[in-house]
């Protein structure tokens, strides 16, 4: 029965009684309703009800928290903790498409080992699934289902729930939740999940958008402290610790080198950072001096730290070409365990505006 055309048709039927009297025959109609819903579905009880509007507050208040935020990182701590106040769950992480159907982990909650897992590249079946379908997909045992593949270096899941999160009718990566034992995901936790998952999607992807933003005004702002050093009639060395200072500052890489090319061949002008420390001035392989963005894996690190006589770390390392339309002038290498972000992006338009800025104060030297 569809009891609200229903009252409309009797409120419109009762237009000629003064507003008191329709009034009250609309409440005695009500209550009537109301009363037959509850003989023909006896979990329509008060406390029943009142457990509703609990949960219905309580959910305001999730979506509230997690829309509070502006950084992508708190964004995804908010979502996380406050999903553990609607669903129960031992385990949860959040993973972002990014090329090739690839997912990147970048938030865990539960996990032993945490660190081990953020940034985690990879890709199954399931994933796949849902991206494609862009619905929630439950295991009630994980473990007895082949498609299940699991984090890598992960805690063993049960009980699993995968759902996507969808920003525009389309999916932008995946909320999963684990449970440790064989306690399969319900209906109303799949419900829950899923208001979560989708006020998180539009969070994340406002998160993105201020840090886009920021990340410019960055580059921006490193631009002009490089072109206030040359101005300032800094030596090349001084513009080239200023150029590699910037660009840390930009990507958030905590170490690197300034590779110079040169008619002897490359060299280490300046360095930062403590794995890079000590190679500064020395010669540097051939392949620092890269004249075309790329990466080196970590085994080819551990080969360019013994070339330069230093330990360095077990991470890739990220190469920009310093290089105007005209003159190779060499590259940045930057030592970074994230691997690729949105950060290193903007790498390419920075460093040439920076080979410019070197080649000036070079030129000016003498």
């Amino acid at each position: 029965m569809n009891t609200d055309r229903l009252l409309r048709e009797v409120e419109r039927r009762l237009v000629g009684l003064d507003e008191g009297h329709r009034n009250e025959v609309l409440d005695a109609i009500k209550e009537e309703i109301a009363r037959e819903r509850r003989r023909v579905d006896p979990s329509l009880t008060v406390e029943a009800e009142r457990e509703r509007r609990v949960e219905a507050e309580i959910l305001r208040e999730v979506l509230e928290a997690i829309n509070r935020q502006a950084l992508l990182n708190e964004t995804i701590d908010e979502v996380l903790k406050q999903l553990a106040r609607l669903v129960a769950y031992n385990f949860c992480w959040v993973a972002l498409l990014e090329t090739e159907g690839r997912l990147r982990i970048i938030a865990v909650r539960g996990f032993p080992e945490s660190g081990k897992v953020l940034g985690t590249r990879y890709r199954e079946v399931l994933a796949d699934a849902i991206v494609e379908s862009r619905v929630p997909l439950s295991l009630p045992d994980a473990q007895s289902d082949e498609r299940f593949a699991g984090v890598p270096g992960g805690p063993p899941v049960r009980s699993w729930l995968g759902l996507p999160l969808l920003m525009e009718g389309e999916a932008i990566g995946l909320l999963c939740l684990g449970r440790e034992q064989v306690d399969p995901f319900l209906d109303e936790d799949i419900h829950r999940a899923r208001a979560v998952a989708f006020s998180a999607a539009a969070a994340i992807r406002k998160a993105q958008l201020l840090g886009q933003v920021r990340r410019y005004a960055s580059l921006l702002e490193q631009v002009v402290a490089v072109d206030q050093t040359v101005f300032n009639g800094a030596d090349a060395k001084g513009v080239a610790k200023v150029i590699l200072e910037g660009a840390a500052r930009v990507g958030s890489y905590r170490a690197g080198m300034f590779v110079q090319a040169g008619p002897k061949g490359p060299m280490v002008l300046v360095a930062i950072g403590d794995a890079c420390a000590g190679t500064e001035g020395r010669a540097a392989p051939g392949d620092l001096a890269a004249t075309a963005t790329r990466r080196l894996p970590p085994s080819r690190v551990l080969e360019m730290g013994e070339a330069l006589g230093v330990t360095l770390p077990a991470q890739e390392l990220y190469l920009v070409p310093l290089s105007t339309p005209e003159t190779h002038v060499g590259a940045l290498a930057l030592l970074d365990p994230d691997g690729d972000g949105p950060d290193d992006r903007l790498m390419e338009s920075y460093a040439l505006r920076a080979a410019t800025a070197y080649l000036h104060a070079a030129r000016a030297q003498g």
